[in-house]
């Protein structure tokens, strides 16, 4: 059967704002292209189109993917969504019934299962995929091939007396089973990393691992659920070798949720690395409570060159209220750790979250300023559906909820949600104020400076330096 997949578009401005659009990540959609693997494994011819790419390097949109379609064989069309997607995902499904009412229409992704009852609100849609797609699209797609009913299919969303009705798919124990994703279908040369996660290009992301065990508040985890599962080092492994041999790639960002859950996992893949001689630096990201200095060591050696760790808030009170697990002193303690082994720290920090004050929010900034990673990365506290921080922003301020584009935790002059204690102005100025204040210190200036080694580093520099002019 051919299938069509999309990433509707939307572009890096809207994820990131104008000013910063220039230095956030353009990377391939792995989940369609996992599905799309999966797909071709099977004997289903599959296409991608990624809406994102197009309307962010090339100013291309919903006409131009119109075109596309129109000529387009395929019978099934899949489209993904995340929250801020949303809406370009269900314009998309309603042009695709406009040019061919007969074509089955399939949307998945985070929105959808935080969400089922999306299709209850729009008609077009025909089908719903909740959570992790692979095998639950494989199933409906071989149903149709072979002429049955999609009906009861596990993890597919249907409608059923005026409700959205689904049978949960148990999440994908062995992962390894999972070819890996079909970059061929995407042009991989068109793609870049954020300006701060490369050190050498062609650059690019992996996903090692599935799941995560921990309860932030902020997580929406039903896509991919709360058990940990791991792909194989020797999987991992092959497909660092795979990118290397057949695309080039020198750095690759790994987009575990926490890299290092199961540290002799980790030992294994930087043993692999070294044993092959692998010439690849990477980053990743995990938590500060599941370091130590011989896995940092290690991880040195096989070329880690940074990693980023959840910080969040420098408020005691905040941290418990998010669930976050860890206290400021073992925050202070990994940043630390990872400085001694000589890898980059990069620090994610949320601005605005339900109940936090002005003086809260500036302890954020003075624990940013003790830290002093070689990124800070700060976020506007964003509640998604299906999440324990949704209720609790409902019940301390208001979602915006009409208005879902803004959900991407990078658009102070959208914002997704303010509380009963900020003003929605005095958030945008304290957000603006942390990212001026924390850059243009001269500490932290010449520090950057006295790190330049190529002309790579002087070009990121540069353009985040503009990024930051233009804020």
């Amino acid at each position: 059967m051919k299938v069509l997949l999309i990433n509707p578009a939307f572009s890096c401005d809207l994820v990131f704002g104008n000013a910063a659009g220039r230095i956030g990540a353009l990377l391939p959609p792995l989940g369609l292209a996992y599905i799309a693997s999966i797909l071709e494994k099977n004997n289903h011819e599959v296409d991608i189109i990624d809406g994102v790419l197009l309307a962010t390097k090339f100013d291309r949109g919903l006409e131009y993917i119109r075109d596309i379609i129109s000529k387009s064989e395929a019978s099934v069309v899949g489209v993904t969504a995340t929250t801020p997607q949303i809406q370009a995902a269900i314009d998309t499904i309603n042009m695709i019934k406009t040019i061919d009412p007969k074509k089955i229409t399939v949307l998945g992704g985070p929105h959808i299962t935080a969400v089922p009852d999306t299709l209850l609100a729009v008609r077009s849609i025909d089908y719903g995929v909740w959570g992790e797609g692979e095998y639950s699209f494989l199933e409906f797609i071989n149903k149709l091939a072979d002429g049955e009913k999609p009906e009861g299919t596990p993890g597919i969303i249907t409608r059923n007396g005026g409700r959205a009705a689904f049978i949960p798919r148990s999440y994908q124990a062995q992962i390894d089973e999972i070819p890996f994703p079909a970059r061929h279908l995407l042009p991989f040369q068109e793609y870049r990393p954020a300006i701060t996660n490369y050190r050498r290009l062609p650059a690019t992301q992996i996903i090692t691992s599935r799941g995560c065990p921990y309860h932030c508040i902020f997580c929406h985890k039903s896509t991919t659920g709360n058990v940990f599962r791991a792909h194989s080092p020797e999987y991992v492994l092959r497909e660092i070798e795979t990118l290397i041999d057949d695309y080039g790639v020198k750095d690759i960002q790994i987009f575990d949720d926490t890299f290092t859950l199961d540290p002799e996992r980790v030992q294994r893949i930087c043993e692999g690395i070294k044993e092959r001689k692998l010439d690849i630096g990477w980053n990743c990201m995990t938590r500060a409570d599941r370091l130590t200095p011989d896995l940092l060591k290690l991880m040195k050696s096989a070329g880690c060159y940074q990693i980023g760790v959840g910080i969040e808030s420098g408020s005691p009170r905040i941290l418990k209220l998010i669930k976050k697990g860890v206290d400021k002193d073992v925050l202070k303690g990994a940043v630390r750790m990872i400085k001694a082994a000589g890898i980059e720290t990069r620090c994610f920090f949320m601005i605005g979250l339900p109940t936090e004050t002005r003086d809260e929010v500036k302890m954020t900034i003075d624990f940013a300023r003790e830290l002093n990673p070689q990124v800070a990365q700060f976020l506007i506290a964003t509640p998604y559906p299906d999440t324990e921080m949704w209720e609790l922003c409902r019940e301390n301020g208001v979602i915006n909820s009409s208005d879902f584009s803004g959900f991407t935790m990078y658009r102070p002059d959208c914002l997704p949600f303010h509380s009963d204690t900020l003003a929605p102005e005095e958030l945008r100025k304290l957000y603006r104020s942390a990212i001026i204040t924390y850059y243009l210190r001269p500490r932290y200036f010449f520090a950057k400076l006295r790190s330049i080694q190529t002309w790579s580093d002087i070009k990121r520099h540069l353009i985040a330096a503009g990024t930051l002019a233009r804020l």
